[in-house]
């Protein structure tokens, strides 16, 4: 009779356990979730973070005069009081290299030069042929 007995238990301890397990699936999964989207709002909060450090940074160089007025020159163009300031217009190379042959600028396709350019070499074109 105790096998009898102990397979009754056996019996009733899977059931429990099984109904404990279904009981509890939901909850773990909904646990394992939120674990997943608190990591994520971490990590959010650890790149906000970094971003608001950066942007303190900018702002705190913004209040240096020197960095202002280097901003203003290199954006704007401004110049000092007592200063001129020069544009150049032109090749981009520097002043030290040739964009090629002299004939060159004549077979470059006008459709790629601004208008002005490439209405001044028409009538240079013009004027040599």
């Amino acid at each position: 009779m105790p096998a009898k007995a102990f397979s009754g238990r056996m019996l009733a301890l899977a059931v429990v356990m099984v109904a404990i397990t279904i009981m509890l699936a939901p909850t773990v999964k909904i646990f394992l979730d939120k674990r997943a989207e608190i990591a994520a709002l971490q990590a959010d909060i650890t790149a906000k973070q970094a971003q608001q450090t950066d942007l303190k940074r900018q702002v705190s160089r913004w209040q240096d005069p020197n960095y202002v007025k280097q901003q203003a020159r290199d954006r704007i163009n401004m110049v000092m009081p007592g200063e001129t300031g020069y544009w150049v217009f032109g090749s981009d190379l520097p002043a030290g290299q040739s964009g090629g042959a002299a004939g060159e600028g004549s077979a470059q396709d006008p459709a790629d030069l601004p208008w002005v350019d490439a209405l001044w070499q028409s009538i240079r074109r013009s004027a040599t042929d």
